[in-house]
């Protein structure tokens, strides 16, 4: 594997986590917060979009270090290049390189439906498993013993407060469940 092909593996990598990330967060924001239902085609438009941000910026970022490669190149006619200025020369080419690859391989992504799919499925099952985490924890808070002597005056607020929970949560498995594809598991 080259150089070249290696670190655009990484930077995908990197770059779809981050798309799956602010997915799980518009999916966290749109069930609890916005109390709508999950739409896989909503949050799939999302992750295209998302995708075809990160391109645009990595064609951004290839056409500026291609501009700072060619004046660097420039400045070699009315002076010598040290030998950092000569190495900076061929780290920027690779830079461009990498960067041109790079908003190739997410616009790929970004036209393969199964792609994106698998995307916020992955998307969507994470923000079911932060959201239980972050309900079990409150859950386990909320947790009073029974011989408390203000137990009884809780118990109203606490009974209220676990419906919440529950009717949220529960809201959050039933849409996983319908979004959730057999071979992702």
């Amino acid at each position: 594997m080259t150089a070249i092909k290696l670190i655009v593996d990484e930077g995908l990598t990197i770059a779809l986590s981050a798309v799956r990330m602010a997915v799980k967060n518009d999916i966290i924001v749109g069930a609890l917060g916005e109390h709508s239902d999950y739409d896989p085609e909503h949050y799939a438009a999302m992750a295209r979009h998302e995708l075809h941000l990160l391109t645009r910026q990595n064609e951004e970022y290839a056409l500026r270090v291609k501009q700072m490669r060619r004046a660097l190149i420039k400045s070699r006619w009315t002076a010598d290049l040290s030998e950092d200025q000569i190495h900076d020369i061929s780290q920027l080419k690779l830079r461009r390189r990498v960067h041109e690859k790079l908003a190739v391989a997410l616009e790929e992504v970004a036209a393969d439906d199964d792609r994106v799919a698998r995307l916020v499925r992955r998307a969507q099952r994470a923000a079911s498993d932060e959201v239980s985490d972050a309900v079990s924890s409150r859950l386990i808070k909320l947790n009073i013993d029974w011989r408390d002597p203000d137990y009884e005056e809780r118990r109203a607020a606490r009974t209220e407060v676990f419906l919440h929970i529950d009717l949220a949560l529960l809201k959050l498995k039933h849409d996983a469940a319908i979004g959730a594809d057999a071979s992702d598991y």
